[in-house]
């Protein structure tokens, strides 16, 4: 496990350096952030408005509608912006000049199959939780077990958007799927190094910010809940800059048998075993 751990890490840090040369990515992962969070706030000052949050919480019916919608934007703006990461990590690594401006428009490009992807999203995760909600222990079983293996079936699913011309969302599960089955042992081992790294910042960050609220007050908790949050969101960016330009080298070993950013110059196959 250990050397699992270890072999997860470099990947971070060679991912770490396509960060550093390109440390305007930090962009996206923030705008993302900023999109999901003020589309959230809006909705939830209109329901309070309004006095719909009482309806929503007294009905299934809407509680469904609440959760789909919830899952679609989250999906949508989240997908959109790594999108944009993938397409500035895919042109750095043939060399090419990479911009903000560069990524949003690639992104762009795909919205449509971004939607779908979202929409699909939405939909399955909102019957996962009818599903865990109306079968008990039985059905939070199987939405975890669900959960585990669409992760994994579509751990490439933002690459294949982005750098694929794929229609449909047959072939998009399958140019995932291949791609992960292709990897598996490199992918989650990575994706673990990341994990294994930003996570305890994260719970840091997420600790001084619950200390300032609970237990300081006046300038003390505005300085030490704002180093927390700062900590946080730093935290969140960097693991979301550093797994997709993870998974977009993968997906080039994967498909193409190439070498680049963080997979350049080691034999993946040799470095994270798969058995």
């Amino acid at each position: 496990m250990v050397g699992r751990f270890t072999r997860g890490l470099r990947v971070v840090d060679d991912s770490v350096d396509v960060f550093r040369d390109n440390p305007r990515l930090a962009i996206l992962p923030l705008l993302s952030l900023l999109s999901i969070g003020g589309a959230f706030a809006i909705v939830l000052g209109t329901a309070l408005r309004y006095g719909a949050v009482s309806s929503v919480l007294t009905s299934d019916l809407l509680q469904y509608a609440a959760i789909f919608v919830a899952i679609a934007v989250s999906s949508s703006v989240g997908t959109f912006f790594n999108a944009a990461v993938v397409h500035c990590a895919f042109q750095y690594f043939d060399g090419k000049e990479t911009s903000v401006r560069g990524g949003l428009a690639a992104a762009w490009q795909v919205r449509r199959k971004i939607a779908l992807w979202s929409v699909t999203a939405a939909t399955l995760g909102t019957v996962l939780y009818i599903i865990d909600e109306n079968f008990g222990a039985l059905g939070s079983l199987a939405r975890v077990l669900f959960d585990l293996a669409w992760g994994l079936l579509t751990f490439f699913v933002i690459p294949v958007l982005v750098l694929e011309d794929t229609k449909g969302l047959r072939p998009l599960l399958q140019e995932s799927g291949t791609a992960f089955r292709e990897t598996w042992g490199e992918s989650i081992t990575a994706s673990l190094g990341i994990s294994f790294v930003f996570f305890p910042v994260g719970v840091i960050g997420l600790s001084v910010l619950g200390w300032a609220y609970l237990f300081a007050s006046g300038v003390p908790a505005l300085l030490i809940g704002s180093a927390g949050f700062i900590v946080l969101v730093a935290a969140m960016v960097a693991a979301q800059v550093l797994g997709m330009v993870a998974r977009t080298a993968l997906y080039r070993y994967a498909v193409a048998d190439e070498k680049v950013g963080p997979c350049a110059g080691r034999n993946p196959e040799t470095i994270f075993p798969s058995d």
